[in-house]
């Protein structure tokens, strides 16, 4: 056995130990992409702080996280992983019976795309984000759907990708700023 395996065992054992844990977690799995998805529409229409900056944010956050999700199905077309319920006997809290590919994870790159991007302009809301994209990452292994390593793996190409986008603000600021205009007059 391996170390991603083994460590997928000391999460995943505790699956189908309590009712209300696992509820919860399964929840959180499901719905966790709501509500990222939540924080940038409430961004968007902000109007705490300078509302084109707040869109701003929402436009590199966008950005970052659909590179993110080409870059994951790229990866999946390339090598396919089976999901841990395929190759293994996991407590399985998900109705998942999918064989499509487990690596790497599109959860945890999603919601760590988001985060990064959020938490290299608020601190405060992007550190927020960390705490929750880290048990979105940790709920897909615990539900039985993914390895340490995919979402580990999610996480690590969200934060490569923030810091080359972000590395081109020069560029893109201005583009962001064109569509922020239109996005205004046309309302």
């Amino acid at each position: 056995m391996n170390f991603d395996y083994k460590l997928f065992e000391m999460i995943n054992q505790f699956a189908g130990q309590n009712d209300v844990l696992d509820q919860t977690v399964m929840l959180f799995s499901k719905f966790g992409p709501i509500l990222f998805g939540l924080v940038l529409v409430w961004l968007w229409f902000s109007k705490s702080g300078r509302m084109i900056e707040n869109r701003r944010i929402v436009m590199y956050v966008l950005t970052i996280t659909i590179i993110v999700l080409g870059i994951n199905k790229a990866i999946e077309l390339m090598y396919f992983r089976p999901r841990p319920f395929v190759t293994h006997s996991v407590h399985l809290l998900s109705h998942k019976t999918s064989a499509d590919p487990s690596f790497p994870s599109n959860h945890s790159a999603g919601a760590f795309a988001m985060t990064w991007a959020l938490f290299f302009y608020r601190k405060k809301i992007g550190s927020i984000l960390l705490i929750l994209a880290f048990f979105m990452a940790l709920s897909r292994i615990y539900i039985g759907v993914h390895y340490p390593l995919d979402v580990t793996t999610g996480a690590i190409i969200a934060l490569i990708i923030t810091v080359v986008v972000m590395s081109q603000k020069r560029f893109l600021d201005p583009i962001f700023q064109n569509f922020i205009q239109g996005f205004r007059k046309s309302i």
